[in-house]
């Protein structure tokens, strides 16, 4: 090859190379850009409402510990009052968005399996969760544009709503939250003596290590039991928790596996 091939030949490379890299950092960019419209953690407690951009393929709602307990009779007992029954109280999903839920509703000493339905806006059951035991979840479901109500069949003051909008989710990211204590608790053992290792430090290892992006969190404090040691009740174990909101691009059938797990390290009782 002569000089002035190899200059073009080297112009060619450096060109493509260039269009390359353009190309990812393009793709990088609008990923990046798709995570910073699911709503922060802060934002999420505070109004108790979700909107998921059209990237998100499915969502994972959360029963909350002790969401058992009634509002306003033992609100005392509750894990918080933003969200506590289900995180989020209110979601907004687009079309084609997948949705499951996973109890997270701690069984010492009385299990509290939960059952879900969801109906349309004529009071129409559409979609029944089947009994979900503790750190189980059910199977997924899309539901067609419309608002719904979600109600758990035996504690029916668990009250929220879905709203599934005519946009068209395009992405195949799973999304969700998740609580856990802010710090390590002096009590960690459930009422069996088994030892669970879960607080916020943890779970900023743990979650990233099985393939999920904590993408923000909230402190908050929620400690009114003027009763309890501390104001806080005792299965919740602190009055000092912390929202995460989380993502992974893996399956959400495998996601499900994996939460099993870090439900079940959480100090809750």
């Amino acid at each position: 090859m002569d000089t002035f091939h190899k200059i073009i030949f080297g112009i060619v490379t450096i060109t493509i190379s260039i269009i390359l890299l353009l190309d990812i950092s393009n793709t990088s960019f609008a990923i990046g850009e798709e995570l910073l419209k699911i709503p922060q953690a802060e934002s999420v407690f505070k109004i108790e409402t979700m909107h998921l951009p059209t990237s998100a393929g499915s969502f994972i709602i959360l029963i909350a510990n002790e969401a058992h307990e009634k509002w306003p009779q033992e609100k005392h007992k509750l894990l918080t009052d933003h969200n506590p029954y289900y995180v989020p109280t209110h979601l907004v999903i687009s079309k084609g968005t997948a949705i499951s839920f996973l109890n997270s509703d701690a069984p010492w000493d009385t299990p509290h399996p939960h059952t879900i339905n969801i109906k349309d806006s004529s009071g129409n059951v559409v979609y029944t969760s089947g009994k979900m035991d503790y750190s189980n979840a059910s199977d997924s479901i899309k539901l067609p544009v419309g608002k719904y109500s979600i109600t758990d069949t035996k504690y029916n003051w668990m009250e929220g709503s879905i709203t599934v909008t005519e946009k068209t989710s395009t992405g195949n990211r799973v999304v969700g939250g998740f609580y856990t204590p802010t710090n390590q608790v002096t009590n960690s053992t459930d009422n069996d003596g088994r030892t669970h290792p879960g607080w916020l430090g943890y779970y900023e290892t743990e979650f990233p290590k099985n393939g999920f992006n904590i993408l923000s969190q909230y402190n908050f404090n929620y400690s009114v039991c003027s009763y309890c040691e501390g104001n806080y009740w005792p299965d919740n174990k602190t009055g000092n928790h912390t929202l995460i909101i989380f993502s992974t691009d893996e399956p959400l059938s495998e996601a499900l596996v994996k939460l099993k797990k870090l439900v079940k390290d959480n100090v809750y009782i």
